[in-house]
Order: structure tokens, then C-alpha cells, then sequence
């Protein structure tokens, strides 16, 4: 883990509303959205609320993928690869497009359990810890990109 990304000085304010969740897996937002949220704190961003935000991060989870990544020799799953595919933008408050990632990936493996209770926990905490991973590389693909005035996704 790398040392927090710092933000455009003239960056100012952002809101982050609560994702719109348009995949199959139940209540996964509330993950994502905090985990980007204590990110952007960490950076300097101060987070606010979108009638007072000066730019406005809006995400849509567009899909949720949980593969099996490897086999015991009886074949059955001994880990797994969760995939979340999420649509990123931040408007200004006139919404013009800042950045766009269309295609961003939260990706996290974990160990299989012959304990279907012990599998879905295991697939819980991947989720936490990859939306924090996620959440680190995206908050500095976005102050970058923004700071850079790149702002789409050719970064």
C-alpha cells in the first residue's frame, strides 16, 4: 500500500452518493461507496453532501461475477475470483464530464471452504478488501486524471 494520493489543490469539494446497484448481487454498494469515501478523506478531499459538492462522483454497479480460479484434484473449487464491474463519473456542478472510467473492475480472490456458511463469509471480506484496493487505485486514477486535466478514460 502506497502512500495516499494528494489532491488538486483547487480541487474542492466532492459528493459521493450511495451507488446505484444494477447487478444481481444484493447490497454490495454500501461497500464500494464507503470504501471510496474514506479514500477520498485519506487524499484531503473534503466530502460532502451534493447540494454542497463543487463535483459529484456517480457510480453504477453494472455487474457482479463470482468464478471459480482453481480445482483440488477432486475437482472441486478451491478458489475463487469475485469481479464487480462498475461505471465511474465525476460531474461538476454543471455536469460537465470531469473523468469517466466506463469500465472499472473491483477484482479480489479468496479461498474456497467446504462450509458454505465459511464461503460466504470468505466472499464478504473479499468484497471489503477489494473495494478497498479498488477505491485506493481509483480515487488516484481520478485526482490525476482531473489534476492532469485527462479526465476520461485514456488514463
Amino acid at each position: 500500500m502506497g502512500a495516499a494520493p494528494e489532491a488538486p489543490t483547487a480541487f474542492g469539494t466532492l459528493a459521493v452518493p450511495i451507488f446505484v446497484n444494477l447487478s444481481p448481487e444484493p447490497n454490495i454498494q454500501a461497500a464500494i461507496t464507503g470504501a471510496l469515501i474514506r479514500e477520498f478523506n485519506q487524499a484531503g478531499v473534503l466530502v460532502v453532501g451534493v447540494d454542497r459538492a463543487d463535483k459529484i462522483l456517480e457510480g453504477r454497479i453494472l455487474g457482479y461475477t463470482n468464478r471459480s480460479l482453481a480445482r483440488t484434484a477432486a475437482s472441486t473449487v478451491s478458489e475463487y475470483r469475485l469481479l464487480v464491474a462498475i461505471d465511474l463519473v465525476v460531474k461538476d456542478r454543471a455536469g460537465k464530464i470531469l473523468f469517466r472510467n466506463p469500465s472499472a473492475q473491483l477484482r479480489e480472490e479468496y479461498f474456497a471452504s467446504p462450509v458454505v456458511e465459511q464461503n460466504e463469509i470468505a466472499e464478504a471480506e473479499a468484497l471489503r478488501l477489494g473495494a478497498i484496493d479498488f477505491a485506493q487505485d481509483q480515487v488516484r486514477n481520478i485526482l490525476d486524471g482531473i489534476n492532469l486535466g485527462l479526465g476520461n478514460e485514456s488514463l
